[in-house]
Order: C-alpha cells, then structure tokens, then sequence
C-alpha cells in the first residue's frame, strides 16, 4: 500500500506538470501556482477525515495535481533566467531545507497528535508558500511576447526525448529507492527512531548536494556532473542491500541524497538552454513525476519472494540505462545551443 499511494500521489502531480505545459503563454505562472497551491490545500485538508484505502487513494492522487501545478510553474518561471543552474540549485537548497523540516519534525507531531498531523503540516506549509507566489511573475520570462516552441516540435526532435527518457528513468531509480527506504530499514531489524534519524541526516546531505552545484564552475559543463551524479546514486543503492548493517543505510541514503540533488540542476540546465519559454522544463516535470510514480508501482508487483531486494534491483538497472541515454542527449542538447 506503501507504493500505491506514493505511485498515485506522483501520478496526479505528472498530470499536474502536463497542464502548466499546455497553460504557458495562455495564463500567468503565479496563477497557476496559486491555483496549485489552492488544491493542495483543500485536500490536504481532507485527507485529515479519510478513513478507507479508497479514499485516502483518490485524495492524494487530487493533492499530486495541485502539487505538479506548482512545482512546474515554478521551474517554468527559472527557465528564463541567465542562470538558470544556480536557479535550479538554489529551489533544490529550499527544498531540501524545508523538506528536512518537515521530515524531522513530523514522526513527532504524528506521535504526540496522531496521523492527521502530518497532512496539517502540508497544509501550513502550502499556506505559507502562497504568499511568495508573485516572485514567479518577477522572474518569469514576458510568456506574451516570447514565441513557444510548438509541443509538436519537441516530441519529434530525438534529442529532447534522449534527454526526457534519461530523466524518466533516473527519476524512476531515484524515486523508487526513497519509496522503500523505510520498509527495507524495518525489515532489517532497524529501529523506527533510527531510520527518521538517518532519513533527516540524509537530507542535510541533499542540502550540500545543492550547495555544491550553486558553486560549480561553467569548465564542468554538464555531462561530467550529470554522469558523476548517477553513478554516485548507484553506488548508494548498491549499499542499501546491507542495510542490516546501521552504518550501510545511512551510507546509501546520504549517497543517494548527495546524488540526486547535485544532478536535477543540471537536467534542468540542459532543459532550460533548449527551450528557455520553459515548456521543456515543464515537460520535464511530468517526466519527473512519471518516473517517481512508475518505479514504486513497478516494485509493489515484483516485490514476491525476494522481498525488496526487485526494487533496488529496478533502481539499478533504471540509473544505469539512464546514464547511457544522457550521452546522446547531451551531445544533442550541446548541437543545438551551438546553433543559436
């Protein structure tokens, strides 16, 4: 059930990413993301009062919505800028600062006031982001002077769905490794208080990861961070098949961490200098969210006999395939910044 309801949150959200896409340049960034925002919090809210498998399903699956409208306005918005790394890298830094806030302190909200407390904080939290909702519209590039680059376009040309496949698949090793983190940790005999200890640490990590690429230097160009950033979340799920050993599972959650957020800014970079209106980055969202959604689905129906030893199997081989296909996109994504 675990899976389900990550896979069906992730799913609403793609569908989230798909409708700012089709919105850029017919309606504002900052009412989008209000709008998002405006559905999170409702059903967050409901989701207090659900009591039936069902139920808790269809709420969160409306919730991902609002959250992939949001979350695709705002990297639609960083796609104008000069740049757009350092934009990227820093929405991951808040990100994972507010993340770990939220991860920290919620198991002790759940246990002094119960389940609902978690869904209360989301809500408080989605109140307090409407209220920066009009920096979008301060960063976003002039949508109503600017000429899109047609969808059509951009699903034909090899070299974006190079670069949106390798995104779907790292996004699916990714998401799927984070989906069973804390099953996989309860199964090897790990302590509840111990596992939110290391899922905390391992946000810290995150944070650096961000940092890290906010200092980078433009020599790096992107292939080389992007290939160092998948294979450094490879390793960590490797080390996630000893998690019965405390010091394995903090390694493999802070390396995957590290990992994940030092490479998202740079997919997000290639993205960006492809299409600077934002429309393949917010492409890139649904791609995201699809990926996050596909890989914990895939797991909860191969998990059988071997317990979750499948999903970290999936991880793998989707990072590996992943790193493969980037290759291709970038020297592509490269061709075409050269030609403008």
């Amino acid at each position: 059930m675990v899976g389900w309801i990550s896979s069906i949150n992730i799913l609403g959200a793609a569908i989230g990413g798909l409708i700012t896409t089709l919105s850029i340049g017919r309606t504002s960034l900052m009412k989008i993301a209000r709008t998002g925002l405006i559905i999170l919090i409702a059903f967050d809210l409901i989701s207090v009062f659900c009591n039936t498998e069902l139920s808790i399903l269809t709420v969160r699956f409306l919730s991902g919505i609002g959250g992939g409208l949001v979350y695709a306005a705002g990297l639609a918005a960083f796609s104008g800028l000069k740049d757009s790394t350092k934009a990227f890298a820093t929405y991951i830094v808040v990100y994972c600062f507010f993340g770990g806030l939220i991860l920290i302190s919620t198991p002790f909200l759940i246990a002094q006031f119960g389940v609902k407390a978690g869904f209360i904080t989301l809500a408080i939290m989605s109140i307090i982001c409407f209220t920066f909702t009009p920096v979008l519209d301060r960063i976003a590039p002039n949508a109503k002077k600017r000429e899109f680059i047609s969808l059509n376009y951009l699903l034909k040309n090899k070299n974006v769905l190079y670069g949106l496949l390798s995104y779907f698949l790292l996004q699916l090793g990714g998401g799927t490794m984070w989906a069973y983190c804390e099953r996989i940790g309860i199964e090897a005999g790990l302590t509840i208080s111990f596992i939110g200890l290391v899922l905390g640490i391992s946000v810290v990590f995150a944070l650096l990861g961000g940092l890290l690429v906010m200092k980078a230097k433009e020599e790096w160009g992107i292939y080389k961070p992007l290939t160092a950033g998948i294979i450094t979340m490879g390793i960590g799920t490797v080390f996630m098949f000893f998690a019965d050993f405390k010091i394995f599972f903090l390694l493999a959650n802070c390396i995957v961490g590290v990992g994940w957020s030092f490479v998202i800014p740079y997919y997000q970079q290639m993205q960006a200098k492809f299409d600077l209106s934002g429309r393949v980055v917010s492409l890139g969202t649904i791609v995201n969210m699809g990926g996050r959604s596909a890989g914990p689905a895939i797991a909860a129906l191969t998990l059988g006999n071997s317990a979750f030893d499948n999903a970290l199997w999936i991880s793998i081989i989707a990072l590996l395939l992943s790193a493969a296909l980037a290759i291709p996109a970038l020297k592509g994504f490269k061709a075409q910044a050269g030609s403008t």
